[in-house]
């Protein structure tokens, strides 16, 4: 009987031991899921934050040359990752250091966002095992390419460099966007029919044609797609009215009024872009039934317009970072850019 017992407490002693070294295996298993599934989290926000500051800093494209300039993509680089948050301990705002965003190209940013050092991942249950902190990264590359489809914003006129130039940055090149009544060919002048968009934009839903159209879409503009390439009818008439109107409504809603100044006088008081309008380059609208899509371009309205043979809509050039997609290269000459995310190289 002594020994029967003996052995008893032995066999209770082993599977106490077992189970020890079991419940310690089960707890290092555990502590390895709860902190990888808070590492992935992590690494989730990270690439969600480098995203948003790799395509904020692109957006900082120079209008006078169509590359990015470096120190406002920075600012708008760490200010879009500031807005994200990543765990340390708890979710805290991310942090992007100047030292991690670089330019490999004048139409390329790269930023690498951070949690390392004293801002690594504080784990939870592995620290029962020594592992405290635990460190992770994200990186992502955005670049400017010439846009080929545009998505919103157009307003329904076609421009085309007279003579097969370029159209001409700076204050002292001034184009003619659409003409006045009496100044225009075979009855156009300068305006184009987009096709109905019936879900998109503050203009959805309306007939294709006609002033009350036309008028929207030069406040407001166009939410559909337009792709280069695409064949778009002209618009008949002058449409004298419905474009002062609206270009008046456009002055009337930004913060700098004032006539006959240039593009860089009107961002350094703080314009807030409602006198800039994007515009489809097109072969020559003028006497033209039809145009083709051949780009788009972005121009800054001088002044308003009068009516009449008066009613001449007058912009300076810009480059311009518009909604749409590219996937070519940025081209040069008068285009207009979208911004896309690439793989990192």
């Amino acid at each position: 009987m002594n020994r029967k017992t003996a052995r008893g407490r032995g066999e209770r002693g082993v599977v106490i031991i077992w189970l020890a070294l079991f419940l310690l295996v089960l707890i290092g298993f555990g502590s390895l899921s709860v902190d990888v599934a808070k590492l992935a989290t992590t690494r989730t926000q990270l690439q969600n934050a480098a995203d948003a500051a790799a395509l904020a800093g692109a957006s900082a494209l120079d209008p006078a040359s169509g590359v990015i300039m470096p120190s406002i993509a920075l600012a708008r680089a760490q200010a879009a990752a500031a807005a994200h948050k990543a765990f340390e301990d708890v979710a805290t705002p991310v942090n992007l250091a100047a030292a991690d965003v670089t330019f490999p190209t004048p139409t390329r940013i790269r930023v690498k966002v951070r949690r390392e050092g004293a801002q690594s991942v504080v784990t939870t249950l592995a620290q029962v095992v020594g592992i405290k902190r635990l460190e992770v990264s994200a990186t992502a590359t955005a670049k400017i390419d010439t846009t080929s489809t545009a998505l919103c914003g157009l307003v329904p006129l076609g421009v085309s460099p007279q003579g097969g130039s370029n159209f001409l940055v700076g204050c002292n090149h001034t184009y003619s966007l659409k003409s006045g009544g009496g100044g225009g060919g075979g009855g156009q002048y300068g305006a184009l029919n987009f096709p109905s968009c019936l879900d998109q934009g503050e203009c959805a839903g309306m007939p294709a044609t006609g002033a009350n159209t036309f008028r929207c879409l030069m406040m407001k503009g166009y939410c559909c797609p337009i792709t280069v390439g695409q064949v778009l009818n002209t618009e008949s008439g002058a449409m004298s009215g419905p474009t002062r109107q609206a270009i008046d409504d456009r002055f009337d809603s930004d913060t700098v009024r004032d006539q006959g100044i240039c593009y860089s006088e009107y961002v350094s008081r703080g314009g807030n872009g409602k006198r800039v309008v994007l515009i489809p380059l097109t072969t020559p609208v003028w006497g033209a039934p039809r145009v083709t899509v051949l780009g788009f371009s972005a121009f800054f309205l001088k002044s308003r317009v009068g009516s009449g043979q008066g009613g001449t809509l007058l912009g300076e050039f810009l480059y311009q970072v518009i909604p749409g997609t590219g996937s070519g290269p940025a081209g040069g000459g008068a285009v207009a850019f979208s911004l896309r995310l690439v793989p990192n190289s």
